[in-house]
């Protein structure tokens, strides 16, 4: 991926039919843009603050918001006309600019790429409602890729709404019992279950690392976390994760989907940067120390 040029869509552009419907109205080649899988933009959240005359009401952005919150979408490759189409469909430069982000992909990989927020004078100071139309466009995108869709629910009804995750996922050293207990005890509510998402488990001597791959399962533990500001701030310290450099840590930070007896929960867990050496994979998902 590092040769390329990557772009991030988070709204109606996760929609491949709104996408080939303005193409084709343009006798424009809709596969000019290809999808390569989902990712997520960290420490953003949704806003409705712009008024978009072509989809008669709000149109959605990103803003740059506190740890713990998070905007899924999906990373995209661009040809040349492709990427003059986006910007014609964005309305850049008048009404969305273009912006150098960092996204984390639901495998756990660091990319950096581009997308569209509104610009500074087109935003107002409250909530522009979408027109349900548009906002079943979003929905439908994030659902086909199985993303969640709370954060474009919440950001609908409240203008300033956070589109926060509460809950962390750990499986190692940070588990009940364990030698790090005490680093999350302070910041975890009763609220701990038991869970497991896919992956790989890796003894890496004294701590465990994940791999996210559907080849496995990790077994491990759900925490709700009603301060995850100063829970991640922890964390993160904790594990080696870097906020300005994600893909430059020990670990990084993602969203994972946590399988448990009462559902599926979307939370935080790290996730080792380096792939360990295959032999040290723990195949049965569970860590001791």
């Amino acid at each position: 991926m590092d040769d390329e040029r990557f772009y991030f869509g988070y709204g109606s552009n996760l929609n491949d039919a709104d996408w080939e419907a303005w193409c084709n109205k343009r006798g424009a080649d809709p596969t000019s843009m290809k999808c390569i899988g989902s990712a997520w933009l960290l420490d953003h959240s949704m806003r409705f603050h712009y008024h978009s005359t072509g989809r008669n009401g709000g149109a959605a952005d990103v803003v740059r918001d506190e740890k713990g919150t998070v905007v899924p979408g999906a990373l995209f490759t661009l040809s040349d006309e492709g990427w003059e189409l986006m910007d014609k469909k964005e309305g850049h430069p008048r009404h969305y600019q273009r912006g150098s982000v960092q996204v984390v992909t639901v495998e756990g990989q660091v990319v950096d790429a581009i997308t569209y927020t509104v610009t500074p004078k087109k935003r107002e100071a409250s909530l522009v409602v979408p027109t349900e139309g548009y906002a079943n466009l979003i929905r439908d995108g994030l659902e086909i890729r199985n993303l969640p869709i709370e954060h474009l629910i919440s950001s609908i009804e409240k203008y300033d709404s956070n589109s926060r995750l509460q809950h962390v996922f750990v499986y190692g050293t940070l588990m009940r019992g364990e030698s790090r207990w005490p680093q999350l005890e302070p910041w975890s509510s009763s609220e701990v279950e038991e869970g497991h998402i896919m992956g790989r488990l890796y003894h890496l001597g004294t701590y465990p690392g994940v791999r996210l791959d559907e080849s496995g399962v990790v077994h491990g533990e759900l925490h709700r976390c009603e301060d995850i500001e100063k829970t991640l701030e922890t964390l993160d310290l904790v594990e080696g994760h870097d906020e300005y450099q994600p893909g430059e840590g020990l670990y990084v930070r993602v969203p994972v989907s946590v399988q448990t007896v009462n559902g599926a929960v979307w939370a935080w867990t790290y996730v080792i940067n380096d792939a360990p050496n295959p032999s040290t994979w723990l195949q049965d998902g569970r860590w001791a120390s």
